[in-house]
């Protein structure tokens, strides 16, 4: 494994970002399928894209951000914990598969395990949450196959397609992550 190698399973490894990766991941959150499913409500630029880099390189930040290659090394998106709360042990997760032709291919699976493992054991968490957009039905079935459970929503939350919709929240603990039941469904 490479200094900037994290984590591998059978399809996809994960590292460290790097400032080479910038263009290539701006150019995926402002592609528009990708936008429809990401929280920001702005394109970015190269200012935005160095100004994040920068607070994802400091030791404590806040976000712990990822590269996911595929088996030969291409990249195909970016994921990591976010919100990270060190002192109350809680976090949220972020996966952008940014390269279409990746999607449905079960992978999200893959990098959302190794994200659980990586929070839960590495960084010690108790809580790991997500906020799903409520017509994100894919990240729904994911999130739901492994094992997270559904909180509550907040009502139109989010201004997307000329209208406003709920986001809903799931989460998982890590003595449910860690159970001797836990299988994916």
């Amino acid at each position: 494994m490479s200094p900037n190698q994290i984590f591998e399973k059978n399809k996809i490894k994960l590292r460290k970002v790097s400032k080479n990766d910038l263009k290539k991941i701006r150019d995926w959150r402002n592609s528009p399928e990708i936008w429809n499913y990401n929280s920001q409500y702005i394109l970015l630029n190269m200012i935005h894209q160095k100004d994040w880099y920068t607070s994802i390189s400091v030791k404590n930040s806040e976000r712990k951000m990822f590269i996911i290659e595929s088996k030969n090394g291409v990249p195909i998106g970016i994921c990591g914990l976010i919100n990270l709360d060190y002192e109350q042990k809680k976090g949220e997760v972020a996966i952008i598969l940014g390269e279409k032709k990746f999607h449905g291919k079960r992978i999200g699976t893959e990098i959302l395990r190794l994200l659980l493992e990586y929070g839960f054991k590495k960084l010690k968490l108790h809580r790991i949450s997500a906020g799903i957009f409520e017509y994100n039905i894919i990240s729904i079935k994911l999130f739901e196959r492994l094992n997270f459970k559904y909180e509550l929503s907040l009502k139109q939350k989010l201004w997307r397609k000329n209208r406003w919709w709920d986001v809903s929240i799931y989460s998982i603990l890590e003595n449910e992550f860690f159970s001797k039941s836990f299988t994916i469904r």
